[in-house]
């Protein structure tokens, strides 16, 4: 429990920071070239990672590896399109719904019992998410973003596509591929994809070339530390979900949703009011509650 658990925090942690920069870059620069820029970075940090613990693929895992890689590049490529419409926070929240559908994969399965508990944990999440929109929904007043439906499609397409990854994850590695070579074989896809769109796109004026000055100006230094927080969240939430149930590493997972309300805040992509605050309050009780069960 404590390693695999560690881990998870760790994925957690990084995850939201991750979110967070993709959130405000992509709303600032072309989201094309942010794309390609953190994908590269990522990869090469994993690789450099691969070089020193080994990169394995074998012949037998190649199958679930690029079905998992092909699944996992079009969930982030919907959750990346959702960030232009809907709040980070509201996101974090709606994408926390991956926990009940997997515990519920696991119940089926007969890994976890389906309890009164439960039921209640999941009508408090379900509250605070009609909570949350409510109050975003409110004539715009306390979001920047304007909310619209295509939004929750592509963040729900997200959800439902990245509910597999944790069982191909478990399936790649049984068939002897470890974490790095699983990640890798993500990047080995979505890096030329990137490369492709960003090409084609590259006169899109999305609000800058990155060339201001100021830390959080400059789109090279935005994408190298979103690249390095997504390598580091992918490579222990690889790990987590091969040393633990699916279930509680999303439970983990999921307490970022309050870290990434404060951090929408601080990076002005989200306004502060005492309904969100509730509505994510309400949300990380639903989830430390399922963690406790």
């Amino acid at each position: 429990m404590g390693s695999s658990r560690y881990t998870a925090i760790i994925s957690s942690v990084s995850n939201a920071f991750c979110d967070s920069l993709l959130d405000y870059s992509v709303n600032r620069f072309n989201y094309h070239k942010v794309l390609f820029l953190t994908a590269l970075t990522a990869a090469l940090v994993q690789f450099l990672v691969g070089m020193g613990l080994g990169i394995a693929i074998p012949l037998a895992s190649v199958g679930a590896v690029v079905l998992h890689s092909v699944l996992i590049l079009a969930g982030y490529i919907f959750f990346v399109k959702s960030l232009k419409y809907i709040p980070l926070a509201l996101i974090g929240l709606i994408e926390a719904s991956s926990l009940f559908l997997t515990f519920m994969i696991d119940a089926a399965m007969g890994y976890v019992e389906l309890t009164f508990y439960f039921v209640l944990m999941l009508s408090l999440f379900v509250f605070s998410i009609f909570l949350f929109t409510e109050n975003s929904l409110n004539k715009g007043k306390d979001s920047v973003k304007s909310i619209k439906t295509i939004g929750f499609v592509y963040i729900i397409l997200s959800v439902l596509l990245y509910l597999a990854g944790p069982y191909l994850v478990k399936l790649a590695t049984f068939q002897g591929a470890n974490e790095i070579g699983i990640n890798l074989g993500y990047y080995l896809l979505a890096v030329p994809y990137f490369a492709y769109r960003s090409f084609k796109f590259g006169k899109e004026n999305k609000a800058s070339s990155g060339t201001k000055s100021g830390r959080w100006c400059n789109i090279y230094v935005l994408c190298l530390l979103i690249g390095c927080f997504e390598a580091v969240y992918y490579i222990f939430e690889t790990i987590s979900f091969n040393n633990d149930a699916p279930t509680v590493v999303i439970v983990i997972s999921q307490m970022r949703a309050f870290l990434l309300f404060l951090l929408s805040v601080v990076l002005k992509t989200d306004k502060f009011t005492l309904k969100k605050l509730i509505a994510v309050l309400l949300g990380s009780v639903s989830v430390t509650g399922i963690y406790f069960s």
